[in-house]
């Protein structure tokens, strides 16, 4: 009796460690990402329209999958550019899942009319962290600066997401900003970050391999806002040079972790 209770439990752990480690990520266009385990999900910039060539987006068909299908539990926006955010989409979504939600800096949210209770506005005065719990997923939102002099009005917002036994970051549109110390202020590398989706760009700098491990994490990296247009010779060294960085090029394109 006592064999087959040890047994029973031994079947019983690995059953539950095999549910926690189901998770995965989902490609949506440009910076947008699907991630979801067996119990919960959340869709980070991924409702969004046609910017120009050098930006993939979600056609109707994964439009329309994310509304009926996938369901994420909320949608996170990092700031307001078109590449990232459409208030139409967003607008819809929220209509069709009426008890999901919504957040994004203030000009994220101003733009979506209605809706009260289910949208929250992440402040960007300072580097605060901001956190919510929302059921099993805990999302924090905080201000992390726009990369590029011509941005410097856009509200960005990074998000450490949660969800199961995996601490996600996500940065939006910034980059490493030394001249004003941004990371040094964030101090994200307390998070214990499991996997960080980076804007491609941040890679590029040289000394970009020992940046990531000083002040993010040491885990998993996936570059995003990869243009459709990059040459394939540019995008080949990059990977050559990162070999153990996911690269997210292809709609719908799937990672397993």
């Amino acid at each position: 009796m006592l064999r087959l209770f040890f047994f029973l439990t031994i079947i019983l752990v690995n059953v539950l460690g095999f549910s926690q480690d189901n998770f995965s990520i989902t490609y949506v266009g440009n910076m947008g990402v699907y991630i979801s385990n067996d119990q919960s999900s959340i869709l980070i910039d991924g409702l969004h329209t046609k910017y120009g060539d050098d930006y993939l987006f979600p056609n109707k068909e994964l439009v329309d999958r994310i509304n009926s299908e996938l369901k994420p539990n909320a949608i996170l926006f990092t700031h307001h550019h078109g590449d990232h955010f459409s208030a139409q989409l967003s607008s819809d979504y929220l209509t069709y899942n009426k008890k999901n939600v919504l957040f994004g800096p203030s000009q994220v949210t101003k733009k979506i009319n209605g809706f009260e209770g289910r949208k929250y506005t992440i402040t960007t005065k300072n580097y605060s962290k901001q956190t919510t719990n929302l059921g099993k997923i805990t999302i924090t939102g905080l201000k992390i600066n726009h990369a590029g002099k011509r941005h410097i009005t856009v509200e960005n917002v990074g998000y450490i997401i949660t969800i199961g036994d995996k601490k996600v970051l996500h940065v939006g549109d910034t980059n490493w900003l030394e001249e004003i110390k941004l990371f040094d202020q964030l101090k994200l590398i307390d998070e214990s970050i499991d996997i960080a989706f980076l804007p491609y760009w941040m890679l590029l700098q040289n000394d970009a391999p020992l940046l990531i491990k000083k002040y993010i994490t040491q885990k998993q990296i996936i570059a995003t806002h990869i243009s459709p247009r990059i040459k394939k010779q540019e995008l080949l060294e990059l990977k050559e040079r990162y070999p153990k960085i996911h690269f997210l090029t292809i709609l719908e394109q799937q990672i397993q972790l």
